[in-house]
């Protein structure tokens, strides 16, 4: 009750706005005109998320992934990537809670799944002051509406990475290879890992294969975005 309360004042003093314009809101992350500004995924791989003709991408097909499947809220690009943006680099913190709760309207969790974020590196979540994942994780569960469970440091970063943004998916691949460490907590779980955005989905894979060596049963990607 004194959360709700806190949260309801909070609104009177710094009513919500829109995650990509800013304009003031009720309720949703994003306005009418942003909300209807945001593409859903287009069909495609079946395994990755990745928007194509076929149901099986090249990469899938050459090497299938760790994890069974990506879903994603929406494609990459307009008021997504300014919300996206936002809460990455514009120290919107406050935007991982709304922002979970649209996710989780679109990427329903299975009952009985622990959910795990992926972990941002420790000098950029110093320099950050959060990680957003785990924000996003965060709020992911708490809209649930279903039984799931919230694991903490069951995944963890041993290497430090630099950005992926501008590498190749080869070069991605190689820059997260062995980057990650997952604890026995998820051994004979289905684990849903949380991330931001599906680029190449090379972050995903090194993160899935640590769960996996763990002991996961299975491991799907959540993410708010899919890149085209």
């Amino acid at each position: 009750m004194l959360a709700s309360l806190t949260r309801a004042l909070l609104d009177l003093v710094y009513p919500p706005r829109c995650a990509a314009c800013r304009a003031p809101l009720d309720g949703e992350p994003f306005c009418p005109i942003c909300a209807g500004a945001i593409d859903p995924v287009p069909s495609g791989c079946a395994r990755c998320g990745l928007p194509g003709l076929a149901p099986a991408c090249g990469a899938c097909l050459a090497a299938p992934p760790a994890f069974e499947r990506v879903r994603a809220a929406g494609l990459f690009g307009g008021p997504l990537a300014d919300a996206v943006h936002g809460l990455k680099y514009g120290g919107r913190a406050a935007l991982a809670r709304p922002l979970g709760a649209w996710l989780a309207a679109r990427a329903p969790l299975p009952p009985g799944a622990v959910v795990v974020s992926v972990p941002l590196g420790r000098a950029r979540r110093i320099a950050r002051g959060y990680d957003q994942a785990a924000l996003l994780a965060d709020g992911l569960v708490r809209a649930a509406g279903v039984p799931v469970r919230r694991l903490r440091g069951a995944l963890v970063r041993v290497r430090e990475t630099p950005p992926q943004v501008g590498r190749t998916r080869a070069e991605r691949l190689r820059n997260v290879a062995g980057a990650f460490a997952a604890t026995a907590a998820v051994a004979g779980r289905h684990v849903v890992l949380v991330d931001d955005v599906v680029t190449t989905g090379a972050t995903a894979e090194a993160a899935a294969t640590a769960l996996r060596r763990a002991g996961a049963r299975s491991v799907e990607v959540v993410a708010l975005a899919r890149a085209g």
